[in-house]
């Protein structure tokens, strides 16, 4: 539950920078068309959902990763924000508060997300709770309507129209609405219709319960529900004279009363915004084919600039230096096995460069002091082929807590180094799922009949640890 919690601080913190630029692009960009604005959040929602994994050199995101999801077993915990001035205020704060303490029996910083965890579950059910009640509220209130026409309905016990329901969705309105604003407030409903927005403010507020903690979702839900009746009320008037656009102005002011509720409920759609909404009707003009292209490129740049991950630093493992925590495989070939303290020291640097630096138990003080470069690093994707294949005798030799396909199916990066050190050597570099670092080293010699060796084998692959 942990991890699950935070994973999802990490794609909130990073869909936050692009709630932001929609609160930006709405003000520089307000007259375009209202539906672009609701494909931004649409983009806002999908960073909500999805872990983007793409990188783009075009990406505005500062960190995909701010929180480690190991950040609970570091000796120094540590938040990797991609702002500099941010770490250096709160990593000296987070470290000295939460530190583990060698003589306890668990580290505090777990209890913290532990208790951070179960609070965040349990705003989610009273989010859901609050939801049904508001729902079971207006059901009761029309169970007694009456059906006028197609999914029209009038009701005795509602001051103003409003959708409610998902499948079925039905229009209702007042009893005592007056006949000259009907057709314009079923104008307006069907446009809501039309634009399966019932459906959207739905997955809005599905997204609210599960980021209920997040101050920057709020603001954009509100946004958002404004933004779908501007949209609506733009495609309803979209071929009205000036005329016609008073009398549905006339009928959104008349139909606003005690609508406050309604705009709460993630079900129904109530008139909100009404003064905004009847200024922008009055003034509305079919958009210029330029001012849609224009809009149109700022929902591509904003989807290529915050739907991607920065180049290079996604995986927030670069810049970086390790010790070997733990060698989880050795090749039996080896005629020297290795504890970890004898074991090398690495670097990452930011531009991807792997260096490494000799044990000084094995080769002296003066050795362990020279950073030796062994290549950059390049993106790959893990394969059985080029994975599993590489360790040695692959079955009953490996130690029985390891397994390559494990190693594989809980990767969430892979690299690959060539040697500029040493002809025919090469590197792996594995971040997981869950935050761990893996190096594995070997060769790629060619058939090698006396050893009987494989064309390419792992020498060893290492547990890494960040540095304190």
């Amino acid at each position: 539950m942990e991890n699950v919690f935070i994973q999802i601080l990490n794609m909130g913190i990073a869909a936050g920078w692009l709630i932001l630029a929609v609160m930006l692009l709405r003000i520089i960009f307000k007259n375009m068309p209202k539906g672009m604005r609701c494909i931004l959040w649409g983009l806002a929602g999908i960073r909500l959902v999805c872990p983007c994994t793409i990188e783009s050199a075009l990406s505005l995101i500062p960190s995909a990763q701010t929180i480690r999801p190991d950040i609970v077993y570091q000796q120094k915990p540590e938040i990797h924000s991609g702002i500099g001035a941010l770490n250096r205020t709160v990593n000296p704060l987070l470290s000295e508060s939460f530190a583990p303490d060698v003589t306890a029996s668990i580290n505090p910083l777990q209890i913290w997300i532990f208790l951070a965890s179960f609070i965040w579950i349990a705003g989610m059910v009273l989010m859901a709770v609050y939801a049904v009640s508001s729902y079971c509220v207006l059901y009761q209130k029309v169970r007694e309507s009456v059906r006028w026409k197609d999914n029209l309905y009038f009701c005795d016990h509602i001051h103003t129209p409003f959708i409610l329901g998902v499948a079925r969705p039905r229009i209702y309105l007042p009893s005592g609405i007056e006949e000259e604003h009907i057709v314009y407030v079923h104008a307006h409903e069907n446009a809501h219709l039309a634009r399966r927005d019932h459906i959207w403010k739905l997955i809005a507020f599905l997204l609210l319960s599960v980021y209920w903690f997040h101050p920057l979702c709020w603001a954009a839900y509100w946004l958002f529900c404004k933004d779908l009746e501007f949209a609506c009320d733009e495609r309803a008037v979209r071929d009205f004279d000036m005329e016609r656009k008073k009398a549905y102005a006339k009928a959104l002011l008349e139909c606003s009363i005690d609508s406050r509720k309604l705009a709460a409920c993630p079900l129904a759609f109530g008139e909100i915004s009404v003064k905004k909404r009847i200024q922008g009707v009055l003034g509305y003009r079919r958009p210029a084919f330029w001012k849609i292209i224009i809009a149109a490129i700022v929902c591509v740049m904003a989807a290529a600039c915050f739907l991607t991950n920065p180049k290079g630093s996604a995986s927030e493992l670069f810049g970086r230096e390790y010790a070997v925590e733990e060698i989880v495989y050795e090749s039996p070939l080896l005629s020297v096995m290795l504890t970890p303290g004898e074991s090398p020291s690495y670097s990452l640097t930011k531009n991807g460069t792997l260096m490494e630096k000799r044990s000084a138990l094995l080769y002296g003080e003066e050795a362990s002091k020279e950073w030796v470069t062994c290549g950059r690093a390049e993106k790959i994707t893990l394969t059985e082929d080029n994975l599993d294949q590489y360790i040695y005798w692959n079955g009953p030799l490996l130690p029985s807590n390891f397994k390559p396909s494990e190693l594989r199916e809980k990767n969430d990066g892979a690299w690959y180094v060539n040697s500029e050190a040493e002809e025919g050597k090469f590197y792996y570099i594995l971040q997981q799922k869950n935050g761990g670092i893996y190096l594995a080293e070997g060769s790629d010699r060619g058939e090698d009949t006396q050893m009987q060796m494989d064309p390419c084998n792992f020498w060893r692959i290492y547990k890494l640890k960040e540095k304190a």
